[in-house]
């Protein structure tokens, strides 16, 4: 059993060294290894699963000083907690920084854009996202999808900003981005926007690159309207 790193035993911040001794006590090596051989690597990593993390968030309830302690800590759970506290109408550029910083891998990604990024209403911040690496893309599709599923007051301006962007982010053709996409475009179908979605599900069919393709087809299968 792996305990804290030795900076953070010898830190006189108490209530973060608790919330980390909660979470390691949920430590996994085999899922930890795991995660390491499909890509999860580059920050200490604990292994311990959503649920549990979600079930010690809760026992701390929203604690934005908390959360701007962990957040910037190079352990995954950390990070995962720490979008778990935040409480978004407190968010400065400070936050949105450290958020971003966040996003090292597929993991984190998916995580920090269900529990905090969907709730930042920021076009800056997305546009930030689209023009950096395929994580921080990926992390903005999931947002977007996650703001929508949930009816967030500012996802008909998210979605509206989607699909302006989107043959730019498939024109980027990482393959990273195929799922994401499926699932948002789906998500927000639903979804009063400025701009019909189909007509922009449309131009997917004469896409030049194996994104474009591939999501064009996905969504061809699921759903006859988008032909």
């Amino acid at each position: 059993m792996f305990g804290l790193p030795t900076d953070i035993q010898h830190s006189n911040d108490a209530e973060l060294k608790q919330i980390l001794h909660d979470a390691i006590m949920f430590q996994n090596g085999i899922v930890a290894s795991l995660m390491a051989k499909s890509g999860v690597r580059g920050l200490m990593n604990y292994g311990v699963s959503i649920p549990d993390l979600q079930r010690i968030a809760r026992q701390y309830g929203t604690n934005h000083s908390l959360a701007r302690r962990l957040c910037p800590l190079h352990i995954r759970e950390a990070k995962i907690l720490a979008s778990l506290l935040f409480d978004e109408n407190q968010l400065d550029n400070s936050d949105y920084e450290s958020i971003f910083a966040s996003i090292l891998n597929v993991d984190l990604a998916e995580n920090l854009a269900r529990n905090i990024i969907c709730k930042i209403n920021s076009i800056d911040f997305y546009n930030q996202l689209i023009n950096s690496d395929k994580w921080h893309i990926v992390a903005a599709i999931h947002a977007i999808g996650w703001a929508a599923a949930r009816q967030y007051s500012h996802s008909v301006n998210l979605t509206n900003w989607f699909i302006k962007n989107m043959e730019k982010i498939i024109n980027q053709n990482y393959t990273e981005t195929i799922r994401p996409l499926i699932s948002t475009i789906c998500s927000i179908d639903n979804v009063q926007a400025d701009n019909t979605i189909e007509r922009y599900i449309s131009q997917l069919a004469n896409s030049s690159n194996e994104v474009g393709q591939k999501v064009y087809n996905q969504l061809k299968m699921q759903n006859g309207d988008y032909q």
